[in-house]
């Protein structure tokens, strides 16, 4: 594990160079071997890709590194701060294919060597799968002027293609599959990258491991640390392997080759944690509690927003919380629904800490906690439909290029906007066109928007509106027109004036 004292920064210094030096994940790191016997046969297995999956921190992109230094392997790295569209993940697979390390061609192995294509943090990839066609991509690679293809674009179909193509081993890693799948078709796209590459799941660290780790790191480093102490260190971490890592490093500057209970608890108080929980174990930790805040703790560090977490904790407490639970947290919860809808008309951010503090504060007073962690947590279905009446794709692709964003930039940040813009209970009324019409929207675009059926009673009564406002529209931008040419012809100046 230990790779020299080079290296100022610890999480680099102890970073696994083989699969056997990496700890915790031991039933999915059998997995990984299992495929990488695929490529060590001679024969290209039929899944081509690896999808590592899991939270940040527990060694998804150190494991890729591992695999190319144990094998004697190259490697080709595209992350998340690079474009990653259809020319630049061909470019990659083109590398790849012609790159051979330096101790592969010494030992005279060149043309037999593999090289990993390592794609990390592919759940950043924006975008849907639809292809850009082969003269675009072309272009792209070949321009000295500029990229053709910028951002992400296309790049989830290469994807697929190299997936289905590459005579190289392709590792991609991601924090949440679900934001590679999309939120449309989702199951498909699952499915169609399923198909072509093996998806493990990796989980947080146990204790166990946490422990092995700092001891092994502490010991390597000819720095001691108390029995309680390391108990208190381990349990504050969420099972994130290069936090705790980062942690020691930080003890071991103040420590002068000790570390003490009061050396942690000052750590305790001063470092931001960046990692976060996933969110089914943060509500398996909130739903377990008896403890309020115990179960804010939980909530806090999730890695989902209030907004999405409130949906989370109403689809969950139908299973989870009795009926008589549910009737007593009832009012928590529409007052952390109507708390929520707040930052639509001022910038009280406080909503978003009343949004989820009061949920999860209700759960804890409501929870059985004899539960003995028995709580099966579910992912929200009404999150994952796609055939909602707004999610036209023709629209979406109309209104980001009329507002000079991306299709996803529009959904996630645009969307919520136009529906408060429009909500009855914030005194606004689907009968205001303004914004409608300035960014140049039909009526049946607004119907759309709002989710309204174009031919119910109310979709009918809004058209007719719409085009009444739109003629009265047209007839005001002509009369403005008019004046403004009219202005104009008295202002230009001519012989008589002098007169």
């Amino acid at each position: 594990m230990e790779q020299g004292k080079e290296d100022d920064d610890w999480a680099e210094r102890y970073r696994p160079s083989t699969l056997s030096d990496m700890e915790g994940n031991g039933d999915k790191i059998r997995r990984v071997r299992i495929w990488l016997e695929g490529w060590e046969s001679g024969k290209t297995p039929k899944k081509r890709g690896l999808l590592l999956s899991g939270p940040p921190g527990v060694g998804k992109t150190t494991l890729a590194h591992a695999i190319a230094k144990e094998k004697g392997w190259s490697i080709v790295e595209l992350n998340a701060s690079e474009q990653r569209n259809a020319a630049a993940i061909r470019s990659s697979a083109t590398r790849g294919s012609q790159y051979v390390s330096l101790e592969n061609f010494s030992r005279g192995s060149g043309t037999t060597g593999k090289t990993v294509i390592l794609l990390d943090e592919v759940d950043h990839l924006s975008g849907g799968f639809s292809q850009v066609s082969e003269e675009r991509i072309h272009t792209t690679m070949g321009s000295e002027e500029g990229p053709v293809l910028k951002g992400d674009s296309g790049g989830k179909a290469e994807l697929l293609n190299l997936l289905n193509k590459t005579e190289n081993p392709v590792i991609m890693t991601c924090n949440d599959p679900m934001k590679l799948w999309g939120r449309g078709n989702w199951r498909r796209n699952r499915d169609r990258v399923n198909r072509v590459s093996e998806n493990i799941i990796f989980e947080r660290v146990g204790a166990t491991d946490l422990r092995r780790i700092a001891l092994r790191v502490l010991d390597s480093e000819s720095v001691g640390i108390d029995p309680e102490a390391l108990d208190a260190l381990i349990r504050r971490n969420p099972g994130d392997l290069r936090a705790l890592v980062k942690d020691l490093q930080s003890l071991s500057v103040t420590a002068n080759g000790h570390v003490d209970m009061a050396s942690v608890s000052e750590l305790s108080g001063s470092v931001l944690r960046d990692s976060q929980i996933n969110v089914f174990e943060s509500l398996k930790r909130a739903y377990n509690s008896d403890s309020g805040l115990l179960a804010s703790e939980a909530i806090l560090n999730s890695d989902k927003d209030p907004d999405e977490i409130l949906a989370w904790f109403s689809w969950n407490n139908q299973s989870v919380i009795s009926s008589r639970g549910l009737e007593e947290i009832s009012g928590a919860m529409c007052n952390s629904d109507s708390y929520l809808a707040t930052k639509f008309t001022n910038r009280a951010f406080r909503s978003w800490y009343w949004g989820s503090s009061l949920p999860t504060q209700a759960i804890a007073a409501v929870s059985n906690s004899k539960n003995d962690g028995g709580v099966f947590i579910s992912f929200p279905e009404f999150l994952r439909r796609g055939g909602e009446t707004w999610r036209n794709i023709d629209l979406i692709e109309r209104l980001a290029v009329s507002l000079g964003t991306s299709k996803s930039s529009f959904r996630e940040d645009l969307w919520p906007a136009l529906l408060a813009i429009h909500d009855k209970s914030l005194g606004a009324s689907e009968s205001d066109f303004t914004v409608a019409k300035k960014i140049g929207m039909t009526g049946e675009d607004h119907l759309a928007v709002l989710g309204i059926p174009k031919t119910s009673k109310v979709g009918k009564s809004i058209l007719e509106e719409f085009g009444q406002a739109e003629e009265k529209f047209e007839i005001e931008e002509a009369v403005s027109k008019d004046i403004v040419e009219q202005n104009n012809d008295e202002s230009q100046s001519t012989l008589d004036s002098f007169g």
